[in-house]
């Protein structure tokens, strides 16, 4: 049987994805890349084109339907294996694969190593009480621009609190769930074909850190780090920006305003309030105590049982 491994990229929000897609796995001459950043405004979804696609959706995304298999391996064998050379590691990496359900998560593994033999995760982890912030920094300014969280509905801004309540029911959506799915994980693949990461390290020592990265996925890492080197992708809020949200949010006619204004408009009204200092939020001490009591044992095991420093970088013991 003709396989070749994949190494599938599990992407938390807010862990540094944007520059391993963009700057790493596109770039880099030893990786065939799967996924690529397509257009604002197209599918969640990118894949590098339409034959990729139809292989990976009944592997990665449509997992509520019976896969078949024997069409989807002819799909890769016959028609993608041919076009990776044999010195390349497949590379697929989707931001959103990182927030499923355990049962998904499951389903996601089982699928990979039917069609492509074997299956490889890297993830990188993030103190979830600076992550957290960092994330409704981000979902504040997609909806601003294109109106796209379901959770805010038409407002222009909320606070922290409710979404926090929000996007924690989502119950096929967990955004604390990862050592669950870590651990089910290494059952299925076994230790050493999951790479855990953390993003404090790659804040101390970008250049170690993704040197390490690309000795886990055994490529070249004076490349791997060259092609890394300075680049930073999403950049967060400034404060002008966020106050520039939550003035619009103020008066019903200003969010009549914004709401009819097209997205160019939109956008270069906050590029307008770039000159600022980067936007701090903080949780407030009522979801510290709820998200560290959330996540305290799932970092226990990970100290205990992986050897992770999480506790240097403040994690929830």
């Amino acid at each position: 049987m003709n396989n070749k491994a994949l190494l599938l990229h599990l992407g938390l929000s807010k862990t540094g994805s944007s520059t391993l897609q963009k700057a790493l796995f596109r770039k880099h001459p030893q990786i065939y890349y799967l996924g690529k950043f397509a257009n604002k405004g197209m599918s969640i979804r990118k894949c590098q084109d339409d034959l990729t696609y139809r292989i990976l959706n009944p592997v990665l995304w449509d997992l509520d339907e019976p896969m078949d298999m024997d069409a989807t391996l002819s799909l890769f064998q016959d028609k993608l294996m041919p076009k990776i050379p044999e010195d390349q590691v497949l590379v697929g990496s989707w931001e959103n694969l990182g927030n499923r359900s355990i049962e998904h998560h499951r389903e996601i593994l089982n699928r990979s190593k039917a069609i492509f033999g074997s299956c490889r995760l890297l993830v990188t982890l993030r103190n979830p009480l600076s992550r957290l912030p960092s994330l409704y920094m981000q979902n504040l300014f997609e909806h601003f621009l294109w109106e796209n969280q379901d959770w805010m509905d038409h407002e222009c801004y909320e606070d922290i609190e409710l979404w926090y309540k929000i996007r924690t029911a989502r119950v096929k959506d967990p955004m604390l769930g990862y050592t669950d799915w870590i651990q089910s994980s290494i059952k299925q693949l076994g230790r050493e074909n999951v790479g855990i990461f953390l993003f404090e390290d790659l804040q101390e020592n970008p250049s170690a850190y993704y040197q390490s990265i690309c000795q886990f996925m055994g490529i070249d890492a004076n490349i791997g780090v060259s092609l890394t080197q300075d680049k930073h992708f999403n950049p967060r809020l400034s404060e002008a920006q966020l106050a520039y949200i939550r003035k619009t949010q103020s008066t019903y006619l200003k969010r009549k305003l914004h709401s009819l204004y097209s997205l160019k408009r939109r956008e270069m009204a906050l590029e307008a309030q770039l000159s600022s200092s980067n936007a701090k939020i903080v949780l407030p001490n009522n979801l510290v105590d709820e998200v560290s009591d959330e996540t305290r044992d799932c970092h226990r095991w990970l100290v205990d049982n992986l050897k992770l420093p999480l506790e240097k970088y403040g994690y929830p013991l």
